[in-house]
């Protein structure tokens, strides 16, 4: 039997394949870039030191612009911080914008690691996921450790109009940061959207998120923080 000659891998070409239902092999040439990345993190001091610390996160990596990918949790991720910062806390509240999303969650890892009492004794962590108010076919699954935690992000996102199209079922490894989280035992919420620009070169300019949408989420998970935290 005599292979076929390498053929270009052009998208016309994949869709054809597919639909003749053809065996094939592929090949990519591969290189790696050494490269240097970083976490965002920062803290505010609660009165009440003693007391376990919240924790809001969110990945600031990603593939291409990943402008309503990474845009919506990071916008919420700051807004929480204005708010956080203009209260007095009970406790301490941190903050960490993770890098290395797109390489297993590298970022997250390393910061729980050198942290290692942090996930288990927490009050809680908040995860803003990928694609809160994407604009192109958006959804939400919204993931958490136990009962109390769903019903709060839950009952939150209904008076705010949010619907929630999936809940993770319980036990189940969440997505995302949340799963180092998940996996170290500690309690989270956390929300991820649905996005027809995920992972594609065009996710990026205005058109590609909701911002009346981003701005409900703030309110949700402010309200959420605040209680969280205490005053």
């Amino acid at each position: 039997m005599i292979a076929a000659p390498p053929i270009p891998c052009s998208p016309q070409t994949v869709a054809d394949i597919a639909r003749r239902g053809s065996e094939v092999t592929l090949i990519a040439n591969v290189k790696r870039t050494p490269a240097e990345a970083f976490n965002v993190i920062a803290s505010i001091q609660g009165t009440n030191r003693a007391l376990a610390s919240l924790v809001i996160m969110t990945p600031r990596s990603g593939w291409w612009t990943c402008a309503s990918e990474r845009g919506g949790g990071i916008a919420c991720w700051l807004e929480l911080m204005r708010a956080m910062r203009g209260m007095k806390p009970a406790r301490d509240v941190l903050f960490v914008a993770s890098s290395g999303h797109e390489l297993g969650y590298l970022g997250i890892e390393i910061y729980a690691e050198r942290r290692p009492d942090l996930i288990k004794h927490s009050r809680a962590w908040i995860h803003f996921g990928a694609n809160i108010g994407a604009a192109q076919e958006p959804g939400n699954t919204i993931q958490a450790s136990d009962d109390e935690m769903e019903s709060t992000l839950a009952t939150g996102m209904a008076a705010a109009g949010l619907e929630i199209n999936r809940k993770v079922p319980r036990g189940t490894v969440p997505g995302g940061e949340a799963g180092v989280v998940h996996r170290g035992g500690g309690r989270y919420m956390s929300i991820i959207g649905s996005n027809a620009l995920f992972h594609n070169p065009a996710d990026r300019g205005p058109e590609a998120v909701d911002p009346g949408v981003i701005a409900r989420f703030v309110t949700v998970f402010t309200h959420i923080a605040k209680t969280l935290a205490g005053a």
